[in-house]
C-alpha cells in the first residue's frame, strides 16, 4: 500500500442496487450478449454462516438476505442486488434513500486491517464489514464526498 493511497485503482466490480432484480437482469441479458445468461441467486433460509464469519452494519450484527446476480462485463463485473428481507443493511438504506443506482465500486486491496485505518483516517468512516473466512470486505461512507460508495475487499489465500 502507498503511504496515504489505496492499494489500487483498479475497479472490479459496481455494485447495483434494485427493485426488481428479475426483470433487471432479463433486461441485462438481453442487452448484451453474456456468453451465459445472468442467473438470479437467492439467499437461502437454510444456509448457516460459517464458524467466525460475521456481518457487521453500523457497528451492529446483522443477517440481512439478499437476491443477487453477477454480469460479467470482463474486465469488471456487475452485481446486481436487492434486498431480500427488511433487515438493517447498506443495499436497504441506499435503496430507501436513493431508490435504484450504483450504490458502490470495489477494489481488491492487500492489507485490510491497514486500509480501514487509511480511509477512517481520511474521514471515510467504514459503514459495513463482512468475513466470509475467504475474503473479508468493507463499505465506507464515502456516498457524500465521492458520488458512491466504496468497497474494499481483500481474498485470503486458501
Amino acid at each position: 500500500m502507498c503511504e496515504n493511497k489505496l492499494s489500487s485503482s483498479f475497479v472490479v466490480k459496481i455494485g447495483i442496487v434494485v427493485n426488481d432484480i428479475e426483470q433487471t437482469a432479463e433486461r441485462y441479458n438481453r442487452l448484451f450478449a453474456l456468453g451465459k445468461e445472468a442467473a438470479v441467486r437467492y439467499p437461502d433460509p437454510n444456509k448457516k454462516p460459517a464458524e467466525g464469519a460475521y456481518k457487521r452494519y453500523h457497528g451492529e450484527e446483522v443477517h440481512p438476505k439478499l437476491k443477487s446476480c453477477i454480469v460479467d462485463l470482463s474486465p469488471v463485473y456487475l452485481e446486481i442486488l436487492e434486498p431480500a428481507d427488511e433487515e438493517k443493511s447498506p443495499w436497504r438504506t441506499y435503496l430507501e434513500t436513493y431508490g435504484p443506482g450504483v450504490c458502490f465500486l470495489s477494489f481488491y486491496i492487500d492489507g485490510f486491517e491497514q486500509h480501514i485505518d487509511l480511509m477512517e483516517k481520511g474521514g471515510y468512516p467504514m459503514s459495513f464489514v463482512e468475513e466470509k473466512m475467504f475474503e473479508r470486505y468493507a463499505y465506507f461512507d464515502t456516498q457524500e464526498q465521492l458520488g458512491v460508495t466504496i468497497e474494499l475487499k481483500e481474498r485470503k489465500s486458501r
